[in-house]
């Protein structure tokens, strides 16, 4: 599997690096060069009977390339990512009847915030690119309040001192509860900054250091790596509660996958 800007789709990327650049070097965002097939008989059903865990990773190795990472290495960063302590709910994301209507749940956590869903495989995933290469890495993010904690706290979980974060949030502009999420974290890994603005006045600034990244510019051997949700793990790994879940109502309604 290759990754492809959106706005100049003829330069091909490793997922590694889509995962590493943030942004696309024309300022693109990054998205696969195909999409793999799903059937039911071959997928769907087999995934029904899977862990959160064994799905995430059924559905990441159809987007990451075995020759980046290999099987054990993917199946440990998907049962380290949601590991039982971790969460609240064995099931990670329930789905509850509320009268007439079906509720997932996405709060069970570390944050209380469905960001700990794509968040956590994604810092885990750099950990093991950045411990690979040997590579100092610094992500930032700007915050108005859920991205934020599950970013330093999937961080301060890793524990890597090649992975760091400097997170950004507009002062008096998240709650009180989660600003204590941000700056209670004991880690030598996580930095923590208020700026006076609304909350997407620091996106311009991350992208423009990350682009200069890209174009080669050096920052005394360090990466620089953006993980908000253009950042093309995000959506990779929040794709799988999405599958979760449809597999979890044609459970309640004693149906076949993909009917």
């Amino acid at each position: 599997m290759k990754y492809k800007s959106t706005r100049d789709g003829s330069q091909q990327y490793s997922f590694e690096e889509a995962l590493f650049s943030g942004y696309a070097p024309d300022g693109g965002l990054f998205v696969p060069t195909s999409l793999p097939s799903i059937t039911a008989e071959e997928h769907l059903i087999p995934w029904s009977k899977l862990t959160f865990p064994e799905l995430a990773y059924s559905v990441l190795r159809m987007f990451i390339s075995i020759a980046e990472i290999n099987d054990d290495h993917l199946k440990d960063t998907c049962n380290k990512s949601f590991l039982a302590d971790e969460f609240d709910e064995k099931m990670i994301v329930p789905v509850k009847r509320l009268g007439t209507a079906f509720i997932a749940e996405l709060f069970h956590g570390p944050t209380f915030c469905f960001k700990d869903m794509g968040m956590r495989p994604v810092i885990h995933l750099l950990s093991h690119f950045a411990t690979l290469r040997n590579k100092p890495t610094t992500l930032l993010v700007s915050t108005t309040g859920d991205t934020g904690p599950a970013a330093v706290h999937a961080v301060s979980d890793v524990a890597n001192p090649l992975l760091t974060i400097l997170v950004h949030y507009p002062r008096g502009q998240i709650s009180a509860f989660q600003r204590k999420q941000l700056t209670t974290i004991d880690s030598k890994c996580v930095k923590v900054a208020s700026f006076e603005g609304g909350g997407d006045d620091m996106d311009w600034p991350i992208k423009e250091t990350l682009l200069m990244n890209t174009n080669g510019e050096t920052f005394g051997g360090r990466t620089f790596c953006g993980i908000n949700s253009y950042n093309i793990g995000r959506p990779l790994m929040q794709m799988v509660h999405f599958i979760w879940i449809y597999l979890r109502m044609v459970e309640k309604f004693e149906a076949e996958p993909g009917d």
